[in-house]
């Protein structure tokens, strides 16, 4: 199992590795592709921009060439018939330069294309040079190898055919039916193990259900911080619990007092809660009452206090768990349920009757014929 355990942090150790790589090189290639995407938004800004200041300068251009209308004169009349003359005389100078404007478009329109060709082939160059796709298979690769070899080591340390340990007798399903209510109904979950009992049709007597059910309230109670449920639970059942010699009341008002001295900013709310609660338990509780007094004297600094045990974090769970123990006790219930006492007993017992399983199959023998388990499991 040393071995086992060694080469599984080995192989996570080079999980870790590998992905690691795989991210710094698709950090890599992401880097490649935010610089070109900038490239070409940078180009084509520079686009718009140059497309706009064209368009401004043909605007001003034929506002300078028209004019408002005017009744012509005699001297405009021959001034715009010149004017047609030359202007039919300069057709071909205008259509030459026409030419060489387009031509001059058509190189810019050449310049910009191959300004974009070559940021797209720099792209593909860097992204061949990484390689990308060649070392995450690599990589990949590696961790396959790693785990078939990992699921060779567990298949020979590990034994998952458990069928001989088992027995060959048939269960009874009722029964089976009866533990996971009493599973259900101890975990709280009452509409689910009502919902099964009625459907397996398993009698489970009344009082084992309003035993949890109770319980339950108390200790959803409790996990909000709040007592007075189970401190009324204590005091309506003083007399049973006195007899079954079980201090859970004490333990509920040390535990309020507690928390009272703690979040009250006044120390006199606690000091009125004592009094108020502690003068029943001075004949059996005396020392404890006098430590719970002395506690006040450390408002403000319990950490200090020689009673700093009171203080912990952990009286919570210490209450929790002695309200299920005084509950269960006073109704005779289990205080853990029977399902999870096999349960634990049977993965316990597992390796011991998996070694005996094959010591007995070499002797031809059987032990699912003997009246007891053939080895001690500790429950």
């Amino acid at each position: 199992m040393q071995t086992l355990e060694e080469e599984s942090k080995r192989v996570l150790k080079k999980q870790r590795l590998c992905v690691a790589q795989i991210d710094r090189q698709l950090d890599a290639l992401l880097t490649h592709v935010e610089a070109t995407k900038q490239q070409l938004e940078e180009r084509q800004q520079g686009l718009f921009r140059k497309k706009n200041r064209h368009l401004e300068t043909s605007s001003a251009g034929e506002g300078e060439e028209s004019s408002p209308g005017t009744t012509l004169t005699a001297t405009q009349m021959s001034i715009q018939a010149i004017d047609v003359a030359n202007k039919t005389l300069s057709d071909n100078a205008e259509s030459s330069s026409n030419a060489e404007d387009s031509e001059v478009k058509q190189d810019d329109v050449e310049e910009q294309d191959n300004e974009t060709e070559y940021i797209v082939r720099d792209f593909i160059r860097r992204v061949r040079h990484l390689n990308v796709e060649k070392n995450v298979a690599s990589e990949l690769k590696a961790i396959h190898v790693l785990l078939s070899k990992y699921s060779k080591q567990i298949d020979k340390n590990l034994c998952t055919d458990i069928t001989k340990v088992c027995g060959t007798n048939e269960m009874d399903q009722k029964l089976v039916c009866r533990l996971v209510a009493e599973y259900l109904y101890q975990d709280g979950q009452v509409e689910a193990a009502d919902s099964l009992c009625k459907e397996a049709g398993v009698e489970l007597p009344p009082a084992f259900r309003d035993c949890f059910i109770e319980l339950h309230q108390i200790l959803k109670a409790i996990k909000e911080h709040d007592m007075q449920p189970a401190l009324d639970w204590a005091r309506e059942h003083r007399n049973e619990l006195g007899r079954l010699d079980i201090d859970i009341e004490f333990e509920l008002v040390r535990l309020k007092y507690v928390d009272i001295l703690m979040s009250s900013p006044n120390m006199m709310d606690a000091v009125n809660f004592a009094n108020k609660e502690l003068p029943y338990f001075h004949q059996t509780h005396a020392e404890e009452v006098g430590v719970l007094m002395s506690c006040v004297l450390y408002k403000g600094k319990f950490e200090e206090s020689p009673y700093k045990n009171l203080f912990t974090d952990d009286r919570w769970d210490e209450i929790y768990d002695a309200v299920i123990r005084a509950c269960c006790r006073l109704r005779r219930a289990p205080c853990r349920s029977y399902l999870e006492t096999c349960l634990s007993a049977g993965v316990s017992a597992l390796p011991a009757m998996r070694k005996l399983v094959t010591v007995m199959d070499s002797r031809l023998a059987n032990w699912s014929s003997m009246e007891e388990l053939p080895v001690s499991v500790m429950l």
